[in-house]
């Protein structure tokens, strides 16, 4: 999807992810390297592959369950739709924290309002506050779901293993970058977010959808904010 990439090369490029980065879900079928291959967005960084089977993309084979990694021994793990294909994600999530150092980061995304997918088999879906609770042992972190507000396509996070004054800097940029990309862009943005709704395009097209990025935030009431709304971020209307 798109949008999903759009939102990992935002990632990158406001994080600046240490290396080595590790990419579980790695496998992409031919044809879809214009898509699905991240590599580019973390240059100068070893990169590996990971996947439960051997194909494009995927330079060794592993289970995101039970990882082979060295404790602290990697910068950024990656974990873009795998989760709803993994029997225990709380397990991963706990694999993926143990193999990160102090500095390191953890980027994830599931789908939400998706068909049936299956390898090995599709368990779950999680909602924003869903995956809010499944990082609870990162102690910063920054969760968002990207589509209509009420079925969102997709639900996309960033964590990390330590709280600094840094991560909290980017997690603000981040968010204002993903706001104003996805507000620029207007439908267009959306494309393969929408593609699958015609009732979803529609009433967005009509200004009846709506449509963006709702981050989530316990102190909120309802604990979602839009990006209209919540523009200035939580710390900005919380001092004003």
């Amino acid at each position: 999807m798109r949008a999903i990439n759009t939102c990992v090369r935002l990632f990158a490029e406001v994080f600046d992810p240490p290396g080595p980065v590790i990419e579980l879900g790695s496998y992409y079928p031919s044809g879809y390297a214009w898509l699905s291959d991240l590599r580019p967005y973390f240059p100068g960084r070893e990169f590996i592959g990971c996947d439960l089977r051997a194909g494009n993309g995927v330079d060794r084979i592993e289970d995101a369950q039970e990882l082979s990694f060295d404790d602290a021994s990697v910068g950024t793990v990656l974990a873009f739709e795998i989760l709803e294909h993994v029997p225990d994600p709380h397990r991963a999530i706990s694999e993926a924290k143990r193999i990160l150092r102090d500095d390191g980061l953890f980027a994830v995304s599931t789908p939400f309002d998706h068909p049936l997918h299956a390898f090995p088999d599709d368990y779950w879906r999680f909602t924003a506050s869903g995956m809010d609770r499944l990082l609870a042992d990162f102690p910063d972190r920054v969760v968002f779901g990207l589509g209509p507000r009420r079925r969102p396509a997709f639900v996309f996070a960033v964590a990390a293993k330590s709280a600094t004054p840094s991560f909290g800097a980017s997690r603000r940029d981040f968010q204002a970058r993903v706001e104003e990309l996805f507000r620029r862009t207007r439908l267009r943005g959306y494309s393969s977010v929408l593609r699958r709704s015609g009732r979803h395009w529609l009433q967005c097209a009509f200004g009846r959808g709506d449509l963006g990025a709702a981050f989530f935030d316990p102190a909120e009431r309802g604990a979602y904010f839009s990006g209209s709304a919540g523009s200035q971020g939580p710390e900005a209307r919380a001092s004003s």
